[in-house]
């Protein structure tokens, strides 16, 4: 009875190691800087173009959707620059002059500026529960062979390499004419679990600091 009570304390030992480590690579996305222009007094923009610099263009697409859905329901018209832009052009100057006659006074960048994987090295482990009167309740064995044999109970963790993901994203709000930077943010997403996960965690912190800074119009 005594050596099943030890078994079931290791195996949540074991259990609670893995949770630890499942516990350290969660996905988790955050805005790692932030940098606003205070010489900007201008307010809030009334007409957005969200650009994704990918070389997917499906992938664009689909980016620029979620993040306009992400910073529209104020005043701000927000759209996705694909609309207007089928093609992005290397000419600056082509895409300022084409977003300028269709009204837009600003423009929203946003490019994936790094991935980065991150090696963990956790070494093997033993975990070992000892029997005997130690758990309380006086000797649980008869024999000096009965308590050798079940003196102690062993839980052998293997060891294993984790490997993160970060996926760095740089975000750039340019007022136009001007084509001048207001406002910039970096986010950090931890594991992110699918595109989607991460594109829209993304497009939320952004809103939300866009709002705060009433650099677009809020709900």
């Amino acid at each position: 009875m005594r050596s099943r009570r030890n078994s079931h304390r290791l195996l949540l030992v074991g259990l609670l190691v893995c949770c630890a480590g499942a516990l350290a690579s969660c996905a988790s996305t955050q805005m790692t800087a932030v940098w606003r222009d205070s010489q900007y007094t201008g307010g809030p923009l009334k007409k957005l173009a969200i650009i994704v610099v990918h070389s997917n263009d499906l992938t664009r697409r689909m980016v620029e959707d979620e993040i306009a859905r992400s910073l529209a329901g104020g005043t701000t018209q927000v759209v996705p620059s694909y609309t207007v832009l089928e093609k992005l052009e290397k000419d600056q100057a082509a895409i300022k002059n084409t977003l300028l006659a269709q009204g837009f006074d600003g423009a929203l960048v946003g490019r994936v500026a790094a991935i980065v994987k991150d090696e963990t090295y956790r070494p093997p482990a033993t975990y070992v529960a000892f029997g005997g009167p130690y758990l309380g309740g006086g000797p649980g064995f008869g024999t000096f062979g009965d308590y050798y044999g079940y003196a102690y109970n062993v839980a052998y963790d293997p060891g294993y390499t984790r490997v993160d993901t970060r996926v760095v994203i740089e975000t750039i709000l340019y007022k136009l004419p001007e084509a001048k930077p207001i406002w910039t943010g970096t986010t950090e997403s931890m594991n992110p679990n699918s595109r989607e996960e991460l594109v829209d965690k993304v497009g939320r912190l952004v809103g939300k600091e866009l709002r705060n800074e009433k650099l677009i119009s809020a709900p």
